[in-house]
């Protein structure tokens, strides 16, 4: 008799623990998809590369202009409200960073020696409906 109560014990807990791992599983899918879905993260790395690209091919007194409506679109809606938080440069680590949603950033390194001057000018009347990102590029001066 103690034999079939311990079995059955057994394969209770083996149940109960089986359980726990699937609803465990389950959340942390759940999770991963809901950040997936406004492709936050899949633009954050493509903007992110492509500047960095960009900057690379350029020559001290380049301008580029990029075309970052849909950018500011995605971080919008993802509650992202500081515009001056979505595309940083930073001249000493020669790294572009792309913040299209709350607490997560995408960071690229650029090998060109130069020095880069960013400005997100916001769409207006004059401009036509867009919002661009103009870089400047100079000479680093050591």
């Amino acid at each position: 008799m103690n034999r079939k109560g311990q079995s059955l014990g057994g394969i209770l807990t083996s149940n109960v623990i089986y359980l726990v791992f699937a609803v465990l599983f389950f959340f942390i899918l759940l999770w991963f998809v809901l950040s997936q879905q406004g492709g936050a993260a899949v633009w954050e790395d493509f903007y992110a590369k492509e500047i960095s690209k960009m900057i690379n091919l350029a020559e001290p007194g380049d301008e580029i202009t990029l075309d970052v409506h849909g950018a500011t679109e995605i971080a919008q809606d993802n509650e992202v409200r500081s515009f001056s938080e979505m595309f940083v440069i930073d001249n000493s680590e020669n790294e572009i960073c792309v913040k299209l949603s709350k607490g997560r950033r995408s960071c690229y390194n650029y090998v060109n020696d130069v020095e880069v001057d960013l400005e997100l000018q916001l769409a207006r009347g004059d401009r036509g409906d867009t919002n661009v990102l103009v870089l400047k590029i100079k000479e680093r001066i050591v």
